[in-house]
């Protein structure tokens, strides 16, 4: 999802609120040896600062359990020397990165937990800065909860702090917190007037530079999601001279900013087609970043610009390549297959666009189905309501509201009783063709064995080339493919939720391009989409083999680290949700039983 990506890039840059940098000296391993020899020789500032460098080390293993636990171990330490030592700016760093260490970690109730008292420490010792940018982590962790409620909350107590003691660097900051939660919920315009209340305060103070880049950042990126092009194109230079202002103040440049900027550059001109602009930014961009996210916009970038010169097939290679970039749980790709229709369409692919809208319409269904039961909901409650209302003001109507009450009810119970007849009916009838292809995919595949032996111990016939089907996939694409299924399947692979493009690359000793196409011309699907269906077939075989696991626990073991997409995938599969196929299983299950019972 789109949130959660604008979520990733806030935690990103609040990071840098804390960590201090750190210059290479030999290797890493050897840098944290000669940390720990400064610790144990030294005393005062010099032994904090030790601390801080060495514990700045181990936050970027925050995934390894082993470096986690002797990250907090030295989290600990350090706060106990700053508690001796009476220095309270070295123990409100500490409490700083303890909080992004959890954050980044994935424990964010843990993380929760322990600010309220961090939060007062800071304001016993007027450490407004830590105050603030520790207030601005709460509010990103319930972002990542959903829980914009409080986030709301946490937002209002920074902004009157800040606000009580006239510091708008604090006011700034609360803004800007404030706007990620209008991020999140799409409420674009709301976001844009905080945006341009924060920029104009941080203009007037200093301190908080990369706050002020990152908000003209998502102002561009609100001013895009309103299609007002012209207005962000207008910022540029404004934005521009902040990132500037940034660099001179931490003496480097300042490559996130950068590629922050010139994204949004090229998504504007993208939006605009403005094809050969955009295209002078992902130039620019392809030599600055590594990121998966950022590398999906500039492949869907790539896509529209090849196509826009009629280079269909690169063009279709590039939105390919951007949807294996990330995960469905990342990112909503639906724009990444739009555009895929478009680039199928132009090039006369008109079943493989027609596919491609199946696919979204799937995908959206659900969605729909949510946003009408919701709206059914609201007006049914409104309804109550309004009835309340009236028989409180005539209770001489009472016996005829309530007679219309129960019709109404009656009526909703005889529609409820024959949905759920068809819907079972369906679920039979989808169920029962699941196990005919399952029967005769058993069958292909033992009529393919067969011929292989017969083919074996035939001489090959030649083959005239004006008959062969240009369409045909080579033998090498074959084993390719074959190669690919039996990497995901061995060693329970496919249950690996990090399971990487390049690992599967480097594993069959392949590149990219080439697993595409293979994968491609077998099976009509993209590596990543072929992967996915894997994990959902094996996933079915586990519901059929292991009725004591529940659908969640099935899910996970399956790769699918969310349970709400397992049960769209499924569904989007095979059109039946798990739990309705569980159902129709034990209800098969017990008609064989039944049956065998009679022939007895």
């Amino acid at each position: 999802m789109r949130s959660k990506i604008r979520i990733a890039i806030i935690l990103g840059f609040l990071t840098l609120c804390f960590i201090l940098p750190v210059q290479a000296q030999n290797s890493r391993q050897q840098l944290k040896d000669s940390l720990h020899l400064v610790i144990e020789q030294s005393e005062g500032k010099d032994k904090l600062k030790a601390y801080a460098r060495l514990y700045t080390l181990y936050m970027s293993d925050t995934g390894n359990k082993e470096a986690m636990d002797t990250l907090m171990t030295l989290f600990d330490r350090a706060e106990a020397e700053a508690v001796r030592q009476g220095n309270v700016s070295a123990q409100g760093m500490v409490y700083g990165n303890t909080v992004i260490a959890l954050v980044n970690a994935g424990r964010y109730d843990e993380a929760i937990s322990k600010i309220p008292g961090y939060l007062d420490f800071y304001k016993n010792n007027k450490l407004w800065r830590y105050y603030y940018q520790i207030h601005m982590q709460l509010i990103t962790l319930y972002n990542l909860k959903e829980d914009y409620e409080r986030a709301s909350e946490a937002a209002g107590e920074m902004y009157d702090k800040a606000k009580a003691q006239n510091d708008k660097a604090g006011m700034g900051a609360a803004l800007y917190a404030t706007s990620t939660i209008y991020n999140v919920q799409k409420r674009f315009p709301e976001q844009e007037k905080c945006l341009r209340e924060c920029i104009s305060l941080l203009w007037e103070t200093s301190g908080y530079d990369n706050i002020l880049t990152q908000a003209y950042a998502y102002l561009c990126m609100s001013l895009r999601a309103q299609k007002r092009h012209a207005e962000a194109l207008q910022l540029m230079p404004e934005y521009e001279k902040a990132i500037a202002r940034f660099e001179k103040t931490i003496g480097r440049p300042d490559v996130a900013a950068r590629v922050n900027y010139n994204t949004a550059l090229m998504n504007n001109y993208i939006d605009t087609e403005e094809y050969d602009k955009a295209e002078i930014y992902l130039a620019k961009l392809e030599k600055m970043t590594n990121s998966s996210i950022i590398n999906f916009e500039m492949l869907r970038a790539k896509a529209l610009i090849l196509q826009s010169r009629g280079k269909y097939k690169e063009a279709l290679a590039s939105i390919d390549s951007a949807m294996m970039e990330v995960q469905e749980s990342e990112i909503d790709i639906n724009s990444a297959k739009e555009i895929k229709i478009e680039i199928l369409m132009r090039a006369g692919q008109v079943d493989e666009a027609l596919d491609t809208y199946q696919e979204i319409i799937a995908s959206n269904k659900e969605l729909y189905d949510t946003e009408v039961s919701s709206r059914f909901d609201e007006l049914r409650t409104q309804y109550e309501v309004e009835k309340h209302i009236a028989e409180k003001e005539r209770n001489r109507h009472y016996f005829l509201f309530a007679l219309g009450g129960c019709l109404i009810l009656l009526i909703l119970l005889i529609c409820v009783f024959y949905y759920n007849r068809l819907i079972t009916t369906k679920n039979r009838n989808l169920y029962k063709q699941i196990k005919e292809k399952d029967s005769l995919a058993d069958e292909l595949a033992r009529v393919i064995q067969s011929s292989k032996a017969a083919a074996s111990t035939t001489e090959p016939q030649e083959t005239d080339p004006q008959e062969t089907d240009a369409f045909v996939p080579s033998t090498e694409q074959c084993e390719l493919v074959s190669q690919f299924r039996e990497y995901l399947l061995s060693d329970n692979r496919i249950s690996n939720i990090d399971i990487s493009r390049e690992g599967i690359i480097s594993a069959l000793r392949t590149n990219k391009n080439t697993l595409t196409e293979a994968v491609r011309a077998i099976t009509g699907k993209s590596p990543m989409e072929y992967m996915r269906i894997m994990r959902i077939e094996e996933a079915r075989k586990m519901l059929d083999e292991h009725s004591e696991l529940t659908i969640e626990a099935i899910a996970f073991s399956c790769g699918f680290n969310i349970p709400s997409t397992f049960y769209r995938m499924f569904r989007k599969e095979y059109g039946i949700s798990p739990t309705e196929y569980r159902k129709m299983q034990e209800e098969q299950e017990k008609s064989s039983q039944k049956d065998k019972m009679q022939q007895r």
